[in-house]
């Protein structure tokens, strides 16, 4: 609106990635929680600072701050890697080092390009079908497994008193000492990697017979690189889903089929057991340490009948029993739920 008005940006950031190259490691509580993965990104932590840092020699202070028209000396303020107020080298380091790239040449912005995108995948596969055993027992035989991975930026705000120096990257005000120190345009929280097999493994049969069976394996992962913690949060579950059906057509309970609206008095059956583990872990930047934080095993099964009275009426059954185990604190115990009862639906609309 006027000359000098400072442009202020804030919004939020998402893309598709791929990171599976860390999916799978595995950290024992007798070895304190030990990660492969998180020691690479404190290392990639000292690499990306002195990358970033390279970028501004040579550079002059802007006019207005208590250093105008000076070079660029790191002995005034440079990159801090464990203070939220400057531009902390985190984002591409976190990048690297859960995603498998090369940190010496992995992108220093903040903001991916369309480059670095990575598509994800949802397979099924019902091939097996035709061959000559399962076409005899089956009649439908599908492999399934899917694949989604997200980088996110929560959200952003620029610094008010930011001063560019080159692409997104310039100087802001030391709240201490109002000297200008390196920064990146923006004031970021949090940023995270959200990961989900969903699932890994699966498989949907039908039987010659009518009985449909499910089993899934699914396994998710949230990774997210807090700046005012100085930590990495990894929250991970794990879910073993077995499920099976069965429709009864047109069977006559409770005298049904009496009616003069025609109607197929068809009940069905299901019956699902899940198993789950969820836990969660603190890993200190600055200490280098793991802590677990919660955790727990939820064990689940439940059954269901329905059945079709009439047009306006369904009958429904259930019985649902879920234990929760805590895997991590010892103030808490077993937990176990049992629900069972039935409901009448009436549709006054048919």
């Amino acid at each position: 609106m006027f000359d000098g008005m400072p442009t202020t940006q804030n919004g939020s950031f998402n893309m598709s990635i791929i990171s599976i190259g860390s999916a799978f490691e595995k950290c024992k509580a007798e070895e304190l929680y030990q990660s492969k993965t998180f020691n690479k990104f404190l290392k990639n932590l000292d690499i990306i600072q002195k990358r970033v840092e390279a970028q501004y020699l040579g550079a002059i202070y802007p006019e207005g701050t208590t250093l105008a028209g000076k070079t660029f000396n790191p002995e005034n303020g440079s990159i801090d890697k464990n203070s939220p107020d400057v531009m902390i080298p985190a984002f591409p380091a976190f990048l690297s080092a859960y995603t498998g790239k090369d940190v010496n040449k992995i992108s220093l912005d903040l903001f991916p390009n369309l480059l670095s995108l990575m598509p994800n995948w949802r397979i099924t596969y019902g091939g097996l079908s035709k061959l000559e055993w399962l076409k005899k027992h089956f009649k439908s035989f599908n492999l399934n497994h899917a694949y989604r991975s997200t980088y996110s930026v929560g959200s952003y705000n620029t610094y008010q008193s930011f001063s560019r120096f080159m692409g997104n990257l310039g100087f802001v005000e030391d709240t201490q000492t109002g000297d200008p120190v390196p920064s990146a345009a923006f004031d970021i929280g949090t940023v995270a990697i959200n990961e989900q097999f969903a699932p890994l493994f699966g498989v949907d049969m039908t039987f010659k017979n009518g009985i449909t069976t499910k089993v899934e394996y699914k396994k998710t992962r949230i990774l997210t690189l807090s700046m005012t913690a100085n930590q990495i949060v990894e929250t991970s579950s794990k879910d073993f889903v077995v499920g099976m059906g069965y429709k009864v057509v047109d069977l006559k309970l409770f005298g049904a089929g009496k009616s003069k609206n025609k109607v197929s008095n068809d009940l069905n059956i299901q019956a699902d057991f899940s198993i789950r583990n969820q836990s969660a872990l603190s890993r200190d930047i600055q200490e280098a340490l793991a802590q677990p934080t919660s955790g727990n095993k939820a064990t689940k099964f439940s059954l269901s009948a329905d059945y079709t009275f009439s047009k306006l009426l369904t009958i429904r059954m259930y019985y649902d029993r879920q234990k929760n185990t805590p895997l991590v604190s010892s103030a808490s115990y077993p937990v176990t739920n049992s629900d069972f009862g039935f409901t009448l639906k009436f549709s006054l609309t048919r």
